[in-house]
């Protein structure tokens, strides 16, 4: 039996390119920047005309939070014409609905009035009042990929044991640590972190079963100083140098008041009920990336 061809957008970052390692099943087209360039309509075309897969996962998209509120409202910025118009162009050149999105919970304000964590029927909002705007972005992402009846898989703060590039929650926050410039962190913000290793599981499931719809794939609620301090304890560190901070107070010195959601995180149970998946609470994805050797080093 030949395998299922899946091309994979940003095969070579953070996720998708642990998707790639683990997932020995298919028959894999990982195309990169200048040879595809989502922002380029003709190109994208190209492309997936010559490759031709039967599946397209996109990692692809622009990241940077910071970058990206200086773009706010700016829809020639490349913020948006990579998130938004770059999905626009896959949409435009793959005519099949199996096409999946990888999304995030920034889709979502997070705020007090509109709390996470938010489960797979929650609608995301129609105005980008109350979001950054890279959750802007990603929110109209999400909505060209539904209207073509594709799936969205939402993912929050991916973390793995190894990945030399760039370095993932967990990892930033470790160096920090082990620098001795370790900021305050915020005791009072609500987040999750996605175990790469299960991100890919996930998808696996999602293209093996032909399935579509919005998934989520995430621990479940911690805070930031939570998270970081049972991390370094666990990895033999003094966590008792940590400080905490109130988000709230941050906030309120920022020009964007909703530059971090406070009460963000995605439900998974209608996710793990669809896909017959378990995820990790996040002590066990800690535990679990230990195993892998994630350390102090």
């Amino acid at each position: 039996m030949s395998k299922i061809k899946v091309l994979v957008t940003g095969a070579s970052g953070l996720v998708g390119s642990r998707f790639v390692e683990l997932a020995k099943n298919y028959q894999f087209i990982t195309p990169e920047y200048p040879d595809f360039d989502l922002t380029n309509e003709s190109l994208v075309k190209k492309v997936i005309d010559e490759t031709n897969p039967e599946w397209i996962v996109n990692f692809a998209a622009f990241t940077d939070v910071n970058a990206a509120e200086g773009q706010m409202g700016d829809e020639s910025g490349l913020a948006w014409k990579v998130n938004v118009e770059g999905v626009k162009n896959l949409l435009k050149a793959f005519p099949s609905n199996k096409i999946i999105q990888i999304s995030t919970d920034m889709v979502f304000p997070g705020s007090i009035e509109h709390p996470g964590p938010y489960s797979e029927n929650d609608k995301t909002p129609d105005t980008k009042d109350n979001l950054t705007w890279y959750g802007w972005t990603k929110n109209r992402a999400e909505k060209e990929i539904l209207g073509h009846g594709g799936t969205v898989l939402r993912i929050i703060y991916p973390v793995r044991a190894h990945y030399e590039q760039k370095l993932d929650y967990l990892h930033t926050s470790l160096k920090k640590f082990t620098d001795g410039t370790m900021y305050p962190l915020f005791n009072d913000q609500q987040i999750c972190i996605s175990f790469i290793d299960e991100v890919a599981q996930t998808l696996q499931k999602i293209i093996d079963t032909d399935s579509t719809g919005i998934f989520h794939c995430c621990s479940d609620t911690t805070t930031p100083f939570e998270l970081i301090s049972f991390t370094v304890d666990q990895l033999g560190g003094d966590a008792s140098t940590i400080k905490s901070a109130s988000i709230f107070d941050f906030l309120a010195t920022q020009a964007n008041k909703n530059r971090y959601p406070v009460y963000g995180g995605l439900k998974t149970v209608k996710t793990e009920e669809k896909l017959d998946l378990h995820f990790s609470t996040w002590q066990t994805v800690v535990e679990k990336l230990i195993g892998q050797g994630l350390s102090l080093k």
